[in-house]
């Protein structure tokens, strides 16, 4: 199905749509990739319990930069798949309406995660007050930190595979977007059953560095693919 056989409300929209959805989409990519080098950057070193070495302090502030662009990442997420549900063809609205609602769960489950760190942590840590800091710090490698992380980039892998059927076009752009999506979605269980088995209920850091770097790469392919397919459909 091409871009003149979608629905008439969607096109009679204007180039307003496309000229967003095409803005947001290069900013998730470049967003994604700038956080993706801070956090590479500033990777904890692995402490021993309680988690309040000297190594700790050193890394102060470095290992909390990456989260402040990932904070401004997950508004743009949602204000991305809400723009593409309103660009969705009627027939597909209920699986990006059901994307939507997944993003916002997703979204806000990373947004507390991330703000608690660099709200109340950082300076918890910068003032020596580390009552119970283990168990929220994100270098506690089976903390409520890294569990948060697990679930909302999971449930980023849940709304790829909405936005999924969402992209009907022809041409090999939107092929090629329905196929990562999906196989992101595929791959972020996969990697959840593969160490799961591996490592039973104990998996440390291991399934959250794996799905969020499913999910940063889709970000910045699919960004930049679907941004591709907006400035398209904006000329047409």
């Amino acid at each position: 199905m091409e871009l003149g056989s979608r629905s008439a409300a969607t096109v009679t929209e204007g180039p307003g749509v496309y000229r967003f959805v095409f803005l947001v989409s290069i900013l998730v990519a470049a967003l994604t990739a700038v956080t993706w080098a801070l956090a590479m950057t500033a990777l904890p070193n692995k402490v021993p319990y309680p988690f309040t070495g000297p190594e700790i302090a050193a890394q102060w502030p470095g290992d909390y930069l990456w989260m402040y662009p990932a904070m401004l990442l997950m508004l743009l997420f949602v204000a991305q798949v809400a723009a593409i549900h309103s660009w969705a063809p009627s027939c597909k609205r209920v699986f990006s309406l059901v994307g939507l609602c997944v993003a916002v769960l997703a979204s806000a489950v990373l947004l507390i995660d991330y703000y608690l760190q660099a709200a109340v942590m950082q300076v918890s840590l910068e003032k020596g007050q580390l009552d119970g800091w283990a168990m929220l710090t994100q270098y506690n490698p089976n903390g409520v930190f890294i569990a948060l992380e697990e679930l909302g980039y999971l449930l980023m892998g849940v709304v790829f595979l909405c936005l999924a059927p969402v992209f009907v076009g022809k041409t090999g752009i939107e092929r090629a977007l329905r196929w990562l999506l999906r196989a992101s979605f595929a791959l972020a269980v996969l990697a959840l059953v593969v160490v799961s088995a591996i490592k039973g209920s104990d998996r440390g850091d291991t399934f959250e560095i794996a799905v969020i770097s499913i999910v940063w790469l889709t970000l910045i392919v699919a960004g930049t693919l679907s941004a591709i397919v907006f400035r398209r459909a904006g000329k047409e």
